[in-house]
This record gives structure tokens, C-alpha cells and sequence, in this order.
């Protein structure tokens, strides 16, 4: 049986859910040729959100890093097709 916390544990401890640094970010949208400004629209922050974080001066919050997941997950199976 797994409690609570094991399955915290585990749902933190997974590689792809690693916070996501500023070129990780830039390279995520530039393979999705996009610009900040566009970026930022897709994701429902402001292009001076995605700057500040490029530039490494914040980093996103959960729901963000959340949305970026997806978004290389999305990526990725595009890649794929």
C-alpha cells in the first residue's frame, strides 16, 4: 500500500518534473520558434514574466512549471509525428 507521502515522494522525484531554469525555458521556446511576446500569450503570463525568467532573475512558479511541461510534452510528440 502506498501512503500519501510515498506518492508525493515519487511525483516530485520524477526528472521531467524538475524546475525548470532559464535555458531551459529559452531553448523550449525557441524549438517552438516562438518570441517571448508570443511565448509568454501561449502560456497566460506577461512577456516581462518569460524575460525575467530567460534572464534568470525568477524562476516559475508551480502552475507555470506545470504548463511548460506540457507544452514539452506537446513538443516532443510533435517531434515524434
Amino acid at each position: 500500500m502506498t501512503t500519501s507521502l510515498t506518492r508525493t515522494y515519487i511525483r516530485r522525484s520524477r526528472p521531467e518534473q524538475q524546475s525548470f531554469d532559464n535555458e531551459r525555458i529559452r531553448r523550449l521556446r525557441q524549438e517552438l520558434n516562438m518570441t517571448q511576446e508570443n511565448f509568454a500569450h501561449e502560456i497566460g503570463v506577461t512577456f516581462a514574466t518569460v524575460n525575467r525568467w530567460e534572464n534568470g532573475r525568477t524562476t516559475p512558479n508551480k502552475v507555470a512549471q506545470k504548463v511548460l511541461l506540457l507544452l514539452e510534452k506537446k513538443l516532443r510528440k510533435m517531434k515524434q509525428d
